[in-house]
C-alpha cells in the first residue's frame, strides 16, 4: 500500500506489472479501490470486534484490511494466485485473517467445505460471535454465493455486497414485474 494505506490506481498498476497479472475478467474480476466506496461498504456492514466477515474476493487485500481492523475476525477467499500473492503481502500483519486460496464454491449448488471451516474456526474461538458477509463480489459467482450463503443451516446473520444493478433487481423484484422470478422468490423467503 501507499504510505498513507491507499491502494491507488497508479499503485495497484505498479504492483500488478510487478508481478505479472492481467486482470482477467473470467474470475469476473474488478476491483473496489475508492476509499469513501470501500468506506461506505464497510460502514454499512457495521461491524463490530464480535463479528467474524466472510469477504469473497479478496482482490488486493484493501477492504479485508479495513474489515480486520474492526472484527473479530476475517475469512478471505481469492481465487488467483496472483492476487492472492499481492493480498497476502498487504495483509501479512493482520493476525486476525485467514487468507484461502481457492474458489469459494466447491459446485454452484455449494460453498466449500474449506471455506465454511474456516468460518467456524473464527467463530468458535470466543463466546457470541456474529457471522457477517462483507465483499465486492465477483459477477459472476455472485448468485450462488448468496444463494447458497442463505440455505446454510447458520446463514450470515447480514449481507453486505457489492454487485450488479442487474442481480440487484432481481433480488429485489415485486411480483408481476419483469425481473421477478426464482431468485426474487428464494432470497425473499429467506430474508
Amino acid at each position: 500500500m501507499t504510505t498513507d494505506g491507499k491502494q491507488t490506481v497508479s499503485y495497484l498498476k505498479r504492483r500488478f506489472r510487478e508481478v505479472g497479472l492481467e486482470p482477467n475478467s473470467r474470475h469476473g474480476q474488478n476491483f473496489l479501490i475508492d476509499m469513501n466506496l470501500l468506506r461506505l461498504l464497510v460502514d454499512a456492514a457495521q461491524i463490530t470486534d464480535q463479528d467474524v466477515v466472510l469477504e469473497v474476493g479478496t482482490g488486493t487485500g484493501g477492504m479485508t484490511s479495513m474489515l480486520a481492523g474492526r472484527a473479530a475476525g476475517v475469512v478471505t477467499v481469492e481465487l488467483d494466485r496472483h492476487l492472492f500473492q499481492l493480498a497476502a503481502e498487504e495483509l501479512a500483519r493482520q493476525g486476525n485473517v485467514t487468507m484461502l486460496q481457492q474458489d469459494a464454491l466447491r459446485n454452484k449448488n455449494n460453498i466449500d467445505t474449506r471455506v465454511l471451516e474456516a468460518v467456524e474456526t473464527k467463530m468458535a474461538a470466543a463466546g457470541q460471535r456474529c457471522f457477517k458477509l462483507v465483499a465486492n463480489l465477483p459477477y459472476n459467482i455472485a448468485t450462488p454465493i448468496v444463494s447458497n450463503l442463505l440455505a446454510l443451516d447458520n446463514p450470515p446473520r447480514s449481507m453486505t455486497v457489492t454487485i450488479q444493478k442487474e442481480l440487484a433487481d432481481r433480488i429485489t423484484a415485486r411480483p408481476g414485474t419483469k425481473d421477478y422470478g426464482h431468485l426474487s422468490v428464494w432470497v425473499q423467503s429467506q430474508c
